[in-house]
Parts: C-alpha cells; structure tokens; sequence
C-alpha cells in the first residue's frame, strides 16, 4: 500500500519550503545587492539589547517549547541580517577577510544540499575529482608538479597534490605531523619518547605552530622562535644559528615554518634562502601562505614567493583575498605520497581494498575523515572568475594598498606607517597635532605618558566607527603602540571608500584625543 502523506505532512512540507526560499532569498541578497558608504557596516548593539530584541520576537536561547511560525522566524532572518557586520561592505577593513564572491556562497549551498563527504571516492565521485584539479593547480603553480615529473607522477585528475582542510591552523597541523614522519618515521606508533624535537619559525609567525605543536605532543618549547627583519620577516642568519644551536643541545631539529604573508603586516619570508637552510640541516620547510598564498597569481606579486618551489608544503586560505566562503583551506606537499605514509589508519569499513575506486579515497591521507566538500565552491569559483580574474582581484587589492601608502606620505605627518609593506595591507599610526614630528617619527622623543595616551586612542577610535557603524578596521600593537591596520579584500572598495575611512579616522582621532586630555 503506497505511503499516505497527512493533509498536516503535506502542509508543514509547505512551509518548510516556504521559510527556506525566504532564507536563500535574503541571505543571496546580502551579497548581490550593493552597499556603498551611507549603509552602517554593523548596528552595533550589547548583548542585553540583543536577547531583547530577539526576546520581541522568539528568545534566542532554545527550550522545550515546540515549533515556531514562519512569520516569526522570517522576521528573526531580517532581525540577524540587521545586527550582523556587514563584511561585503566597502569600508570593512577589520580583518583578512572580507565579503564572499556569490558564486562561491551559492556553491556552498549547493555543497551543502548534496551533505555528503569528501572521505571516499563512492560519497564524493565528482567533487574528489574537483579536490585534485585544484590542489593539483596549486601544486603546478608551486612548482612541485614539475619537481616530480620524473618520479612518473601524473600530471591529472587521479594524482592528489594534497588535500583540502578545515581551515589553516589544522593544515599547519598537519604539515608539522608530515615533518615529524619524515624525521622519525617510527613516532607514529611509538611517539616521540624523551627525544626533544624542535621547530623553526619566525618571531612573527602565526600562533597556530605553538598549538599544533602542543597537540602533537612536542610541546611549546619545542617551538624556536626567531629574530624578525625590520620588515617583519625572518632574520635568515639568526635561523641558521638558532638551527646550529638547537642541534648543539642535543636536540633534533626537523622542521622549519617560513610565513608568506604575516598575519598584521604582511611580511613574506625569504624562502629562498631558508630552503637553503633547511637543505643544510635536513629540515622540512612548510610555508604558511594563509594569507600570501594568493600573490602566486599576480605578476605583481609573484616574486614574494621566490624560491617555493624548494619547499616541501604550502597552505594557503583562497577564502581571505579571493573571497570564497569561511573556511577554504588547500595544503599542497610536496610528495604527497607522504600523506598516505603518515596519515592511513586503513579502517576495514570504509576504506575497502577490494571496493571500486579504493585508490582515490582521501579519508585515509588526512587527519580528518568526514570533510566538507569545500572543492566544489572553490573550482566553481576559479573557473567562473580564471586565473585572469583572481590576478585582477590582488592587483586591486595592491592598487588599493598602494594608495594607503601615498595618503600617509601625503598625510603631513598626521599618519605614520609603521612597517614598510608590500601586500595588500598598511599598518599605521595616527597622531593628534601636538606629536607629529619631521620624517623620519621618533617614538624616543615623546614621553611615557604620551605614549601611553597613544596607545589608548586607537581603541576609542574603532570604538567611535563600530557605535555609529561608519567603518571597521582593526588595531593592534606594533612596537608596543595600538596601530591600525587596513586590509584589502574586497573588490568594491574605491579610492573613494579608503579616504572617507582616513578622513573618519582623523576626525575620530581629533576628537578622542581632545576628550582624552580633558579626562587626564
């Protein structure tokens, strides 16, 4: 007897439908529609005010209570799209990312309505072809496809140049564990024991090395940090002599993390020279290109990453400057036939020796096993926008980074960049009147306590812009003062967006500091 579907199956059916074509509806919106400078990139609003809006409608906390109408849960979708930050808005500069190409966001819905997995070839047919094509074109851009062409590597769809991760921290993760294999193959099974391993990494590196290192059991003094440049880039004689050191006290130096794009000034370390470090000491060199990785497209930019094609991994996050959803994350290496070595558990149920296909499973090359199938929105994206599109996103970003750099030039000393900077962000100080000094600012010449009331007007500035919504940008201190720091993401931002924010930023400035000396 064929099932029978209730006329209330039927009509709860109905709604279902109902509320989720409002939901795509509004949420494709947000970043079809444009926005320009008169729209607030956030309503900024407390947590109280924020359950009693909410309370107005339905509580944001859950309970026992049963279903909710769609006229309400409608009017909470308009109620979150209000009081959220905007950050497809022109003037969002406040951190590495910024709003989604839509193409990326409508294929990761469409990745999501399918809800399957990346961890075997019979879940994920299609979209584990698409996870080679673009980790395989990361890895020809790198240089290691070329690298390996004798080896009888294949250049297509069935030769993974990696593997998609969540995120960046657990590629990093996952780089350092392919070192440790590497060095001591025997530690997956038995550790490390008393052995102390350690790993390089630049003053300015990513905190991710530390916690990856206190996962995978090293701990974080295995984690040497070194002497940065001037520019915010490792010293590469100071890692060499901190590799030789280590070495001398009996420890094993295996890995060594060169940062293409630090996370506040963008610096790239030369990794040309440190591969030539690690080839001396028999050290794995991971890049993380997190941030940096997307100057491999531009001619621009390219030579930031001289030398890569030396290393043996490369992560980078396409959902920073390209503008795919959070989170995106390739990690390239160099032999990839290591992920196998140093990550298969060969689990019977899922990774069948005798099943169809079995060799194209990517479960087993990975620390993780169910995977969001991120492959799909990022080769939608690259083969909608081309490699000409992504060059033009990062020269538009350098465009914009550049005419940071010529207003502070231009600025009378009101503003000051802090690192010299050739990426796509600037790192800057304001200064009220009374501080600006002749080229080249001397922190030296001004007091503590006129340091002191520095620091502290860059946070009641942002605070300024988040109350009245005109603009975000994020602070942070370099050289022990609070600074700003743009970031160019987004391809709609205009000359005309980046004064208006450094005009709000002198206004606010001027008037916090005058507040702030009334108040000392």
């Amino acid at each position: 007897m064929p099932y029978a579907v209730s006329t209330m199956e039927k009509r709860l059916d109905e709604q279902t439908i109902e509320l989720a074509s409002f939901i795509a509806g509004r949420a494709l919106a947000t970043v079809t529609e444009p926005r320009d400078g008169s729209d607030p990139v956030v309503k900024l609003a407390s947590p109280d005010e924020l359950e009693a809006e909410f309370d107005k409608l339905t509580s944001i906390a859950l309970g026992p209570e049963g279903s909710v109408d769609n006229a309400v849960l409608q009017e909470a979708v308009d109620l979150v799209i209000d009081r959220s930050v905007h950050t497809q808005h022109p003037r969002f500069f406040n951190q590495n990312f910024a709003g989604a190409d839509p193409i990326a966001v409508v294929g990761d819905w469409l990745g999501s309505s399918l809800n399957t997995t990346l961890a075997t070839y019979e879940m994920s047919p299609v979209f584990t072809l698409m996870e080679n094509a673009v980790v395989g074109r990361l890895a020809e851009l790198l240089g290691y496809r070329e690298a390996n062409s004798g080896k009888g590597m294949s250049n297509g769809l069935r030769e993974p140049g990696g593997i998609m991760c969540p995120g960046g921290s657990t590629a990093n993760m996952m780089a350092l564990q392919l070192a440790r294999h590497r060095k001591r193959p025997d530690s997956i099974r038995t550790g490390t024991g008393g052995e102390r391993l350690t790993v390089f990494t630049s003053a300015s590196g990513h905190y991710s090395t530390a916690k990856a290192a206190a996962v995978l059991g090293l701990g974080t003094d295995a984690v040497i940090k070194v002497a940065d440049n001037a520019d915010g880039s490792i010293d590469v004689a100071a890692l060499a002599q901190a590799v030789q050191s280590s070495a001398e006290r009996g420890e094993v130096p295996f890995a060594v993390v060169a940062t293409a794009g630090t996370t506040v000034a963008g610096a790239f370390d030369n990794i040309r020279a440190m591969a030539s470090v690690a080839a001396d000491n028999d050290l794995w060199l991971h890049v993380d290109a997190c941030f940096g990785g997307a100057a491999l497209f531009s001619q621009r930019t390219r030579n930031l990453l001289d030398g890569v094609e030396l290393t043996d991994s490369f992560v980078w996050n396409p959902h920073k400057v390209m503008g795919l959803t959070q989170q995106c994350t390739m990690l390239a290496v160099a032999e990839p036939e290591r992920l196998d070595a140093c990550f298969s558990s060969k689990a019977d149920y899922l990774f069948q020796p005798d099943k169809l296909n079995t060799e194209l499973d990517s479960g087993d090359r990975t620390f993780l096993c169910a995977r969001r199938v991120d492959a799909l929105k990022l080769w939608l994206t690259w083969k909608a926008r081309g490699e000409t599109g992504f060059a033009a996103r990062v020269d538009h970003a350098m465009d914009m980074a550049d005419h940071v750099r010529t207003r502070i030039a231009e600025s009378a000393g009101s503003m000051v960049q802090m690192v010299p900077g050739s990426y796509v962000n600037v790192v800057f100080l304001w200064l009220p009147e009374e501080l600006r000094q002749g080229s080249p600012w001397d922190p030296a010449q001004l007091s503590e306590d006129q340091l002191n009331a520095l620091h502290s007007v860059a946070p009641r500035i942002k605070a300024r812009m988040q109350a009245e919504g005109t603009a975000m940008v994020g602070y942070q201190p370099t050289d022990g003062l609070n600074t700003f720091r743009l970031l160019f993401m987004n391809p709609v931002v205009t000359a005309a967006d980046v004064d208006e924010t450094l005009r709000l930023i002198d206004d606010y400035g001027r008037q916090e500091w005058s507040a702030l000396m009334a108040e000392r």
